[in-house]
This record gives C-alpha cells, sequence and structure tokens, in this order.
C-alpha cells in the first residue's frame, strides 16, 4: 500500500504554506517530516487528512486518486491524523473522547449507548498502547500527555491504514514516550504506513525508515534514516549550519541579585505541599521534575489558576495568598501556559487580537486602534513570528509560531516576573535559539523568569538556579548551575 502526496500548494490568504510539496508514504515504514516551525510539515499532513484541500495537486492512495470530502470521510477510508493541538473534550467521558465520532456504533436496539461495551472497547485500545489509563477515570483529572494519549488511542480506533502523527508526543513523559513509540513500531509492523512529525530528532532517528525535509512549504531533500545524520538535517532545515551554541551565556555567577518574589510554606491542596524559595531580580530559575511533581500547580499558585491552600507570597513590597490572572497581570505578573490553544490563544482570532490582548491600548473610551497595530508589528518582529498580515488568523500559523504569539502576548503586558510552562515544548532547534536568545535578553534588562521545563538540558542549559520537585515537594535546590549533568539531576527527580 502506498499514498502518494504529489506537488501540493496551499495558502492561507496571502501565506504560502506549501509550494508543490510532495512526499511518499509507503506500507509498513514510518516517514519522517522534519523542518523549522512553518515549513508546511503539520499543514502537509492536514491536506493528506482532508483536514484542509489543497489549492492545487494531487493525492493518490493505492495508485487511486484520494479525494475524500472532509476528515471524517478520511479517517472512514483508512487515513487518519493525531493533530499537534489539543482535541479533547473535558465534558466528555474518556471513552467518549475516543469514539466521539462513532458513538451510534455502540448503540442498543433502543437506541441507547451500550456503556459497558464502549468502556471495554476503549479501555482495550488504551492498554494495548501501554498506558496506565482507567477508562473509569474522569478527563479532567488526567494531564495533557495523558490527553495525548487518548487522542492517539481514537485515530487507531479507526483501524486505519495511513496514520499521520503530527507531534504527538511533544506532551508525553519520557515513560508515555517510550510506551508510544513501541505502539508506533507495532503498527509498522502490521503493515501501516506512517507519517510522522517531530522536533526530537532522537525520535525521529529512533523510530523512522526515511525522512523528508522541508522548508518555506517546500521539499527539499529525502534520506534513508540510516544515511543521515543531525547535522546535515539541521542545516537542510535552516538553509546554514545552526552550529553548536544553542544556549546564550548566563551573566556571570557573581552578579548580586536583589530578592524580587519569596514564596513562603506554599500548599496546594494535593499538588503541593509546603514548599518555600525565592526569586531574584533578572535570574532564570528552572523547575524540573515529572509530570505532577508539583511544578506546575506552583506556577499556578502564583499566577492564580490554581487556590493557595496555606503559605503566602512577598513580591514586589507587598504580601498575598491569593491571587487570579488578572491581578497577577496588574501586578506585572504573566504566565505563558503549558497548552496554547486552550489556555494561551483564540486561534480564531487574530494575530494582532492575540497579542494585544493582555496589554489592550485604550484611547479614551475605546480601543487604540492604531497602538495595537504599533504592538503586533514589534512582537511580530522581535519574536520573528512567521506572517505576513497580522490579520490572518491565528490558526493560520504552526504550532511553533502559535507559540510565539502566546509569548508576544504576556510580554506586550511589560511582566517583572514571566512564568513559562515548557516554552520550547513542540519547537524546533532555530526557533528554541531564538526563544532562548529573547529570554536571556529580557533577563538581563531585569525581568525575572521562572521556567518550569521537563527538558533536562534545556533546564540546564538556561537556568541560573535549579528547583527539582519530586512528589509535590522540592526535592533540591542547586544555587549553581555550572558543571552540573543530566545524570546529577535525575537522581533527585526520580
Amino acid at each position: 500500500m502506498q499514498l502518494i502526496a504529489k506537488d501540493i500548494c496551499k495558502r492561507f490568504g496571502a501565506t504560502v504554506a506549501l509550494d508543490h510539496a510532495s512526499v511518499t508514504l509507503n506500507s509498513g515504514e514510518v516517514h519522517a517530516l522534519v523542518g523549522e516551525n512553518g515549513a508546511g510539515k503539520s499543514t502537509l499532513l492536514k491536506v493528506i487528512a482532508a483536514v484542509h484541500k489543497p489549492d492545487s495537486g494531487q493525492i493518490f492512495l493505492d495508485n487511486e486518486l484520494f479525494s475524500p470530502k472532509d476528515y471524517l470521510d478520511s479517517s472512514e477510508k483508512g487515513v487518519t491524523i493525531v493533530f499537534q493541538e489539543t482535541t479533547i473534550n473535558p465534558y466528555l467521558s474518556i471513552a467518549e473522547n475516543i469514539y466521539i465520532d462513532r458513538l451510534r456504533n455502540f448503540n442498543t436496539k433502543l437506541k441507547s449507548i451500550n456503556w459497558p461495551k464502549l468502556k471495554k472497547s476503549a479501555q482495550e485500545l488504551l492498554d494495548s498502547m501501554g498506558t496506565d489509563i482507567d477508562v473509569r477515570s474522569d478527563i479532567r483529572s488526567l494531564d495533557l500527555g495523558q490527553w495525548k494519549m487518548i487522542e492517539v488511542a481514537r485515530a487507531l480506533a479507526y483501524n486505519p491504514r495511513v496514520l499521520l502523527l503530527d507531534e504527538s508526543t511533544a506532551f508525553l513523559n519520557n515513560k508515555e514516550v517510550k510506551a508510544f513509540l513501541g505502539v508506533v513500531d507495532t503498527l509498522r509492523k502490521k503493515g501501516l504506513a506512517i507519517g510522522f512529525v517531530s522536533h526530537h530528532m532522537n525520535e525521529v532517528f529512533e523510530i523512522s525508515d526515511r525522512i523528508t525535509v522541508m522548508r518555506d512549504g517546500k521539499f527539499v531533500i529525502e534520506l534513508k534514516t540510516k544515511e543521515a545524520t543531525a547535522e546535515r538535517l539541521e542545516a537542510a532545515m535552516v538553509g546554514r549550519e545552526i552550529g553548536s551554541k544553542l544556549f546564550p551565556p548566563r551573566a556571570a555567577e557573581e552578579t548580586k541579585r536583589d530578592t524580587i518574589l519569596k514564596v513562603k510554606n506554599l500548599t496546594v491542596k494535593d499538588k503541593v505541599n509546603n514548599i518555600s524559595f525565592e526569586l531574584k531580580s533578572g535570574e532564570i530559575l528552572g523547575i524540573g521534575g515529572l509530570k505532577g511533581a508539583g511544578g506546575e500547580a506552583v506556577l499556578g499558585a502564583l499566577y492564580g489558576t490554581e487556590p493557595i491552600t496555606s503559605g503566602e507570597i512577598e513580591y514586589n513590597g507587598m504580601t498575598f495568598n491569593t491571587a487570579t490572572p488578572n491581578k497577577s497581570i496588574q501586578r506585572q505578573i504573566a504566565m505563558v501556559p503549558g497548552e496554547r490553544t486552550l489556555e494561551g490563544l483564540i486561534p480564531e482570532f487574530s494575530i494582532k487580537d492575540n497579542l494585544v490582548m493582555t496589554a489592550l491600548p485604550k484611547k479614551g473610551l475605546l480601543s487604540d486602534k492604531k497602538k495595537e497595530i504599533e504592538i503586533s508589528n514589534t512582537y511580530i518582529q522581535r519574536i520573528k513570528i512567521k506572517t505576513n498580515d497580522y490579520n490572518n488568523p491565528t490558526s493560520s500559523l504552526s504550532g511553533g509560531n502559535m507559540q510565539k504569539v502566546v509569548l508576544g502576548k504576556f510580554l506586550a503586558a511589560n511582566p517583572k516576573v514571566l512564568l513559562l510552562n515548557n516554552p520550547t515544548r513542540g519547537i524546533d532547534i532555530s526557533a528554541r535559539q531564538e526563544i532562548y536568545s529573547l529570554m536571556r535578553e529580557i533577563a538581563n534588562a531585569g525581568v525575572s523568569i521562572i521556567m518550569l521545563t521537563e527538558d533536562l538540558l534545556e533546564l540546564l542549559g538556561m537556568s541560573d538556579r535549579i528547583i527539582i520537585m519530586r512528589k509535590k515537594e522540592i526535592s533540591k535546590i542547586y544555587e549553581k548551575v555550572a558543571g552540573l549533568t543530566e545524570a546529577d539531576l535525575i537522581g533527585n527527580i526520580i
């Protein structure tokens, strides 16, 4: 079985997303698509899966023209996709989310749903993937990685011949990634043709058979994985050698810093137990640990999305034990959330409207349209958001450029404290370099940053000090980072 996408072109307004892009997916192979954010990888998968209609070009499945009317029709015909952005409905059960489009298949003769059969089928799918998710759990109690595994199960429920995976590992922890890649390998051995998009080169080299590099919506090169190197791929992705200096230099360790924020005996029920730490002016304080260790709850308590059970926060000459996002913005505390489309953006709104959302300029009682345009242009240029029109919907951007919009939105609020939840998740190496440079630039300008990350290299490369969370408590605080290795951290994480 073979799927061929040939000379695919797609525009969103004036933005060229795909420019005669082509890819071939073969039965029993994992074909990775790599490239910078905005290179067209996700758009190409979405065109193949009939999420988007191509402006020109053709798709063939087993030598026959493949032209489904929409995404659901494509899935029914054997070509389905797992999206990069979250598509879970938190008000439905796990089983309902997996079979959301085909609940009628579980109807009884009386046209009611056969719940035991539905739950049994859903649990079997989850178990086959190696997850520990119990279908009876409240879906709102699960983390983003578990939500992604449910989305993968939804795709597999179609019993597809072609499976398209768009950054499907972005929100998974190491155990889940290992289980997920094991499922992908099993599906490859069963004869599925798999298209795989990831910014994690270790995953690409581990699971793929062939690799296609895309840049600016175009096909650049196709290689057998065994013939590829990370350096060759990175150079092809960006059109130049990236170099080994991913992280910008830190300020000198002897730099004197004033304490800007103190957390005292902070507890968030069932999530954080009695922790205390300080944040210095102009530093990047890294928080590491496994999912559920407490890091996200710490950021949420500081910003106001998690209720503080006990303890207090001293900040900028005042003490408080309650917060809301609105109060935090007024206090010049901003947070870039871990899930951009659910928490950070309104994707249907324009890039401009999202960028000015936290700092909407006023002219009397009305919004200052001229100032809005000025702000949006400033951050489009400063953060290098790939667009030629700030009026384009944010949903037309790649995942990485959406992340840049979220970052710009909160920088526009002129924060003194910036909370970052996995700021480069799902972002390519070139864009990571840009964001790391921006983080260090604003820290050097006096902004204090707390960065939660599950990427140990990022934690080591960007942090001035490091807090390790384990089992909802602080396991270790490293006052100096120079000379630390991943092995040093892991013993306090696990």
